[in-house]
């Protein structure tokens, strides 16, 4: 189901869309989540597309994908690194003295949107704080889409978050929420706003089961950001338990992030240094490879000390497809998609016996990676690309024809 072309009836010409994300690829084999990329590729047939992302060393910008990549400066070559690897939060955490250029980044976001704002009909903001902010104050009176992801509101805690979260939403045409749980606690913030559920998706054609012979034996994988609410720690402490009773399992951990250091020096101590391999990030199109040669994934998200949580968890989706096992944590984002779901087994990560345990049943579980997909099925259709492409073709539409005077510049 590929979006119908958006046209503007005055112009005769198709949408102009602003795209603000600070999470954007630098190129093909960038291995940075690739989901606003994803969805902008997939909407460039009906909108023309303008996505303003931040600059980094090497980032591709100009026509790419059918869609134009606007890159904006926001620090000196060496201090542009604010966005990069586990995302703008995770960054200050790991070194506090980046949030000298926190301000910068804002400020030439705002400045690259006011400058081309009589430029685009609408425009869709990823994460509510601080690109939703920046969308309606800088927008020029633009129908303004805000999508949550989950961080903008569970790790941002406090009267001035909640505040401005809530004067978005007032303002914003639309809101949406990439899970169920992500939706109820903006309801709650604004309770007079609708809020849609309506996530990112996944490619159900490149992530397939393989489509002959098995995954390799004792082979488990974890593919994520390297930060506490994805509990990559708590699954190495499950690996100790399980090399103690003689399970050989080794474990594949694809991914960056601030944390990679304190889990490094964890796998040292907990002596699984020969069966821990921490491989980095990975170029999107080797992931399905890494899913299929794997016995099993391991997923172990829970809600970080801060009050971060996972908002979907597209490796879960993308896992699901491949037909792979998987021992995943509780969490409410991914509720609908792991209840009672066929070869997943459901625990508290913050247990490492529990998890153990879960892990070792799913070992002794024989792999059927075609007829698990085919089980799966029903769950995975909503998540198609091409389905939730359109839907958010549909509601950028609505945006547009909601504005008085969609031409003027205001």
């Amino acid at each position: 189901m590929e979006p119908k072309t958006a046209v503007c009836k005055e112009a005769r010409k198709p949408l102009r869309l602003a795209v603000l994300t600070t999470t954007y690829p630098s190129d093909d084999d960038d291995a940075i989540p690739a989901f606003v990329f994803e969805l902008c590729r997939r909407l460039s047939p009906a909108f023309e597309i303008t996505v303003l992302a931040p600059a980094c060393e090497g980032a591709r910008a100009g026509h790419w994908a059918g869609v134009h990549v606007v890159r904006y400066r926001y620090a000196s070559r060496r201090g542009q690194q604010l966005t990069s690897g586990g995302g703008i939060l995770p960054n200050l955490r790991r070194s506090p003295a980046l949030l000298v250029w926190l301000p910068g980044l804002m400020l030439s976001q705002a400045f690259a949107l006011w400058t081309r704002r009589r430029q685009f009909d609408v425009i869709h903001a990823h994460w509510l704080v601080p690109n939703g902010v920046i969308a309606l104050l800088s927008g020029g009176g633009r129908p303004v889409v805000c999508t949550s992801h989950g961080a903008d509101v569970f790790a941002l805690q406090g009267r001035l978050f909640e505040t401005l979260r809530r004067w978005v939403m007032q303002n914003a045409f639309a809101v949406t929420a990439v899970g169920e749980p992500l939706r109820a606690a903006l309801t709650a913030t604004a309770p007079s706003k609708a809020v849609s559920v309506l996530p990112m998706g996944c490619d159900l054609e490149r992530f397939s089961p393989r489509a002959e012979g098995s995954p390799l034996a004792g082979r488990l994988l974890y593919v994520g950001r390297l930060v506490p609410k994805k509990g990559v720690d708590a699954l190495l402490r499950a690996l100790a338990l399980l090399q103690r009773s003689h399970r050989r399992v080794h474990l594949r951990v694809i991914g960056e992030g601030p944390e990679r250091e304190t889990l490094e020096q964890l796998t040292q101590s907990l002596g699984l240094g020969g069966d821990v391999q921490f491989l980095g990030g990975m170029a999107n199109a080797r992931l399905p490879d890494e899913y299929r040669e794997a016995e099993t994934v391991v997923l172990p998200f829970r809600q970080a000390a801060d009050g971060d949580a996972e908002g979907l968890g597209l490796t879960l989706i993308e896992a699901l497809a491949c037909g792979c096992k998987l021992v995943v944590g509780y969490s409410e984002a991914q509720e609908d998609l792991t209840r009672d779901c066929p070869g997943l087994w459901r625990c508290d990560a913050d247990d490492s016996s529990a998890l153990a345990e879960a892990i070792e049943a799913s070992l002794r579980t024989p792999h059927q990676a075609q007829s698990l997909r085919a089980a799966r099925q029903p769950r995975l259709l909503p998540m198609a690309w091409e389905t939730i492409a359109a839907q958010y073709a549909d509601l950028l539409l609505a945006a547009h024809r909601s504005a008085s005077k969609p031409g003027d510049a205001r």
